[in-house]
């Protein structure tokens, strides 16, 4: 799998007033943390590149290279990032640190490959599931699980069960969900001309004019 290099700084401000000095001066608070591991650090603004390069991916294995601290270089995972509401700037980082000699979960873009006959004969693919969790080594983390569809035909459908996975890799969660499937042509809709109901207007009763009235009291 591919790899990416991140430089990082040790972090010794805390708090939120901290926090947004250090955006100011173009750093991103972040934090590392696994087994026997919380560490503070903060992160150049041009180093989200990187990241940004591979949409914030927690599948991506990082070297967090951090210049300042006796731990050297790390081998971690994103696991979650925070935007600022507004403007939907990165305001905070979470890296999970990881052992390369430990299998870890994590999830993993499905990538649809081919036309299917169900397809090529009217049918609608439909996709369920866009990512899977699969367990494996962080070094064979994959980039994509790749789908071949070219052989489903209408009502026919690719179980987790179905995929073939890279040597290493095991999908984690139900075998028997649904990852794509073919629909039947969906049919024209007949369309049912609803008859106009005639809505009559009430009878508007007039008031008799002054004289007929002053006709009627003399009666």
């Amino acid at each position: 799998m591919e790899e990416i290099k991140i430089k990082a700084l040790l972090r010794k401000e805390k708090g939120s007033s901290q926090a947004k000095a250090l955006r100011r001066n173009n750093f991103i608070p972040a934090i590392v943390y696994g087994k026997e591991t919380n560490l503070p650090i903060k992160i150049e603004k041009s180093q989200l590149k990187y990241l940004k390069a591979h949409h914030f991916s927690e599948n991506i294995l990082i070297n967090l290279e951090i210049e300042d601290s006796s731990s050297g270089n790390i081998p971690v995972l994103l696991k979650d990032y925070q935007l600022n509401p507004l403007t939907e700037e990165v305001i905070h980082l979470d890296f999970i640190r990881v052992s390369m000699e430990e299998k870890v979960e994590v999830e993993v873009p499905i990538e649809i490959k081919g036309e299917s006959k169900g397809v090529k004969a009217g049918g609608v693919l439909e996709r369920i599931l866009w990512n899977i969790k699969v367990e494996c080594l962080p070094k064979d983390i994959p980039e994509s699980i790749v789908v071949d569809v070219s052989e489903l035909d209408i009502g026919d459908s690719i179980h987790i069960e179905d995929l073939k996975l890279p040597q290493g890799i095991k999908a984690v969660g139900d075998s028997k969900e649904v990852v794509v499937t073919v629909l039947a042509p969906m049919k024209e809709e007949e369309v049912v001309e609803e008859a106009e109901e005639v809505v009559e207007e009430p009878e508007v009763i007039k008031e008799k004019p002054k004289e007929e009235k002053e006709e009627a009291k003399e009666e």
